[in-house]
């Protein structure tokens, strides 16, 4: 079931109408329009006379008819299909158009915490009075950024037994949560961040986004361009879903939240778990190491002051950078083991290096370390608060001084040599540990990524393999020219995904609730204090 809606043009955005399609096995059999409760007459008359002059844009076996529906009776069809049949529900934007037909809001729970939920359905009571039903289910999305949300069908009271599922990594029964595709997601993931015309345009749909004509007052124009919106959408599901399908990974397209969805899930069709996943005894060095992960960064080191530039690119940096360190082993290695006492052996290895020896590809298997710096004016990535008037906490590259040992802070080996070429100094080191991989993980097994490029991860360094892949793709027969620029981009994302975040990645979980922990500051003055409550964890973090 594809849908789209229009809504006013005014700060409450609210429904005007909307059209749907239902596509199966490819084509459409019914095409329908509807429209919201409080629509002015005149309005209303525009749609009745467009619904009575047009046919629906169907198979030869499809229904003709221009159905024209009320909200009402759209939300049952809503209902009857995405729900009780679980067929998949497709939108661009998905969680604004859902938030179109809703009648209430209210915050969620559970899954959905720290988002919000929706009332689609209601009844009328004896009194005439409109009532939330709750023998219907509600519809929870909580946004994890401006692409990303996540959606589901909320309990219902009496649910069916066919409404339970049983959930794949549990295997506890939980109310269905439905099949929600937002496409706008699902091309982030495959591609990047595109708006429905531009992927439209991006991934060849015949019949993609028209301007819009008339846009807010419902006349024939009006109507066809979201008949032409919902078409798209439907021609964009088709190729983004057929896209999806080249990846063999264990993987739902609605569940691909981003390019790292795809990679990790390529991961696990290796037979490659999480590491904490497989190793429990690396604490506290999982949190050394977290305090020393900046992520992507730009830096600027002269602000508010024109300088002459040079334009410098590098290619597939990620990736190159993971294989330089030779990051694969440890991605494989049945343990990682922590070496520490190495002190004088890293001092030895910074006294040694140069920029040029950085060229010397060897050299990069030594930097798979972290080291404790006491900063004495060393240029090492901070995160803090630049800009104090929009309490915005950024990364940036900056002369570093710390009053103490105490105050030593963690960074990865090559944040410090890129501090001792700046600087031509090595800093003060308090503490360090290298990183060493043992064996191998049993049961590794071959895939073939996007189906076209074989890759053994015993054998293979993943992040050496896709892109000269990618690069040998122009010297490739075998396939046609559109099929090369498809898998070009496809390995591009996946090399980019599966060598950066996912090793480093972070969920927030709103459903537990405030955590109490016991803490303990220490203010300027030297005023000691204690205690256990959020407040606590307030003055500390002050």
């Amino acid at each position: 079931m594809v849908f789209d809606t229009e809504t006013r043009t005014d700060a409450t955005q609210s429904l005007k109408f909307g059209c749907f399609r239902y596509i199966v096995d490819g084509h459409c059999v019914r095409e329908a329009l509807f429209y919201a409760g409080d629509l002015p007459e005149n309005e209303l008359g525009s749609l009745r006379d467009y619904a009575d002059s047009h046919s629906a844009n169907v198979a030869r076996h499809g229904h003709r008819t221009l159905d024209l529906l009320t909200l009402d009776e759209f939300l049952y069809e809503l209902f009857r299909t995405a729900y009780k049949t679980k067929c998949l529900l497709v939108g661009f934007n998905l969680p604004f158009d859902l938030s179109r037909l809703g009648f209430d809001v209210a915050p969620s729970r559970g899954e959905f915490a720290g988002g919000f939920s929706i009332g689609l359905w209601q009844y009328v009571d004896k009194k005439g009075r409109r009532k939330r039903n709750a023998f219907r289910p509600r519809i929870g999305v909580r946004h994890i950024d401006s692409k990303r949300a996540l959606m589901g069908f909320t309990a219902r009271r009496s649910p069916d037994e066919g409404d339970l599922d049983k959930d794949e990594k549990t295997g506890k029964v939980k109310t269905f949560r439905g099949n929600f595709l937002d496409l706008r997601t699902l091309a982030f993931a495959l591609d990047r961040s595109h708006s429905l015309k531009s992927a439209c345009d991006a991934f060849g749909v015949e019949h993609g986004k028209m301007e819009a004509s008339g846009h807010g007052k419902i006349c024939d124009e009006y109507i066809n361009y979201c008949r032409r919106d919902v078409e798209a959408t439907a021609e964009l599901a088709e190729k983004l879903l057929e896209e999806f399908d080249g990846h063999p990974i264990p993987l739902r397209a609605t569940s691909a939240f981003s390019p790292a969805s795809i990679g990790k899930a390529y991961l696990r069709a290796m037979g490659i778990s999480p590491v904490l996943d497989r190793q429990k005894n690396l604490q506290p060095y999982i949190g050394y190491t977290q305090s020393a992960f900046f992520g992507g960064r730009t830096s600027a080191h002269i602000r508010k002051f024109p300088v002459p530039v040079v334009y410098t690119d590098f290619l597939s940096m990620y990736p190159t950078v993971n294989s330089l360190l030779g990051l694969w082993k440890y991605v494989i290695a049945k343990e990682i083991r922590i070496r520490t006492g190495t002190n004088d052996e890293i001092q030895s290895l910074l006294g040694k290096i140069t920029a040029d020896e950085l060229f010397q590809q060897s050299i990069w298997g030594q930097l798979t370390a972290f080291v404790r710096i006491q900063p004495q004016g060393d240029i090492l990535p901070a995160r803090c608060q630049y800009n104090r008037a929009t309490n915005d906490w950024q990364v940036g590259i900056n002369h570093l001084y710390a009053e103490s040992s105490d105050d030593a802070i963690w960074f990865s080996l090559p944040d410090v040599v890129a501090s001792v070429i700046l600087t031509e100094r090595i800093p003060k080191i308090v503490d360090s540990f290298i990183l060493e991989p043992h064996g191998i993980l049993p049961n590794l097994r071959p895939t073939r990524l996007r189906r076209k490029i074989e890759i053994d991860p015993r054998e293979d360094d993943f992040f050496r393999v896709v892109i000269e892949q990618r690069k040998a793709l122009s010297r490739r027969n075998d396939i046609s020219d559109v099929e090369k620029e498809r898998l070009s981009k496809a390995l591009k994302v996946l090399a980019n995904s599966a060598s950066y975040g996912i090793y480093a990645e972070m969920n927030r979980d709103d459903s537990a609730g405030p955590v109490r922990i016991p803490v303990k500051w220490a203010t300027d003055s030297g005023e000691v204090g204690q205690g256990r409550s959020e407040a606590a964890l307030v003055v500390f973090l002050q």
